[in-house]
């Protein structure tokens, strides 16, 4: 089973675009911190990907900070469309 859900559709002035696509990176930033501070000892394999996750979301947050700062220089709206796709699995694959 598969569903998509709309989760951002919209122009946004820089303040605003800034206020979500920002504090949804780094909400997720957050979530692997945790994650990866709560992991066993000995599942390297687990706190390499939070650690690999966490570089890339800082790093679309530093595209999106451009991105924002841009926008409000020239006087411009952001446009972000966002869409989540879900499925169902089993987890004893």
């Amino acid at each position: 089973m598969r569903e998509e859900i709309v989760f951002i559709k919209g122009s946004f002035n820089p303040a605003e675009a800034a206020d979500v696509l920002l504090s949804l990176l780094n909400d997720k930033i957050k979530f692997h911190t945790v994650k990866s501070l709560k992991l066993n000892p000995g599942s390297s394999q687990s706190e390499e990907h939070s650690a690999a996750r966490i570089g890339a979301l800082k790093e679309a947050k530093k595209t999106v900070e451009e991105l924002v700062l841009t926008a409000h220089k020239k006087g411009l709206d952001l446009e972000i469309n966002s869409t989540l796709a879900i499925r169902l699995i089993d987890k004893q694959i």
